[in-house]
This record gives structure tokens, C-alpha cells and sequence, in this order.
């Protein structure tokens, strides 16, 4: 069986943000480019994030903050909320020391020389209220409670996939 891919697209891994990654392929719209970004947090692959994000050199600081983020956190659920060509709005569900996360950006891209590259995004606070009956916002099927909460109370550090 394939590997899903991280950014919740219903494709193997291989046949959606591989190929990016890898620099096999480039993104053919803002949408596929703001996918295999979230995949590079999954994977903590910085490289490739500095290398999307236009005209932006990052300091020593930024990259270990980034590094750290993506390294300890553990990414459950990508949600789009809207695109068009050159905006994505997206939440991204993880936990972060031992706290359940929502990360709710509208992105703004732009098209260089024919690369899609991140310029900068509105971040919304960090307000949600995350129910233990509902469904679990990894995708599992299961209950909230019965899956990544109760990760989160058994194992505060809880950076893996259950």
C-alpha cells in the first residue's frame, strides 16, 4: 500500500508533494506549492521551505525557530478553506508542547519565472475549541477523545503518530 500523502490530498505521497520535494517537479498553482509546503512541515524539510518563500533570506535564528517548530510538532490534518490563483487560506491542525494547535493562514503567492513561491500570509489567532466527542481531526474515524487527546494526556511530549 502507497503512503497517503501528508497534505490530505487523498493521492500516494508519491504521485503529490514527493516529486516537489525532491525537486523532481515544480507546483503548477499556489494550491499544489501551499500543500507541499505543509508536507515540508511534516517532514521538517526547512530547505525546501526557504527555497519557496520569495525574496527572503532567513536568518540563522529563523531557520533553527522553523526547524524546531516543524521537528517538534506533530502535524495531524490539513484543511483547505479557499483558493484562488495567487491566495490560499488553509488550517493546520498539530500539537505543540503537549497542546493541541490550529494554525489558520490566508497565504499570498507569487509566480516567478514561472516557480510559485510564498510571499507572506494572515495569520489568524489560534482560537478553537477542540470537543472530545467530535470526530478527531486527524482523519482516523475515531472520537477526539479516544485519539489524539488522549495521546496528548498520556504523553505530553507526543511528537509521533499514534
Amino acid at each position: 500500500m502507497l503512503q497517503p500523502c501528508y497534505c490530505k490530498s487523498n493521492k500516494p505521497f508519491s504521485q503529490c508533494c514527493e516529486p516537489f520535494l525532491r525537486v523532481l517537479e515544480v507546483p503548477k498553482s499556489a494550491l499544489e506549492l501551499m500543500r507541499s509546503r505543509y508536507s515540508a512541515y511534516c517532514l521538517g524539510d526547512v530547505n525546501y521551505l526557504q527555497a519557496t518563500t520569495h525574496d527572503h533570506t532567513w536568518t540563522d535564528e529563523e531557520l533553527k525557530f522553523i526547524q524546531d517548530w516543524a521537528d517538534n510538532s506533530f502535524w495531524q490534518h490539513l484543511e483547505i478553506v479557499g483558493a484562488s490563483e495567487e491566495l490560499v487560506e488553509f488550517k493546520a491542525y498539530y500539537i505543540f508542547d503537549g497542546k493541541q494547535h490550529m494554525h489558520h493562514e490566508k497565504s499570498t503567492f507569487i509566480k516567478v519565472n514561472d516557480m510559485w513561491k510564498y510571499v507572506d500570509g494572515e495569520i489568524y489567532e489560534d482560537k478553537v475549541e477542540f470537543l472530545r466527542n467530535s470526530p478527531c481531526i486527524c482523519g482516523s474515524g475515531d472520537k477526539y477523545k479516544r485519539c489524539c487527546l488522549k495521546g496528548i494526556s498520556n504523553n505530553p511530549s507526543y511528537p509521533q503518530h499514534h
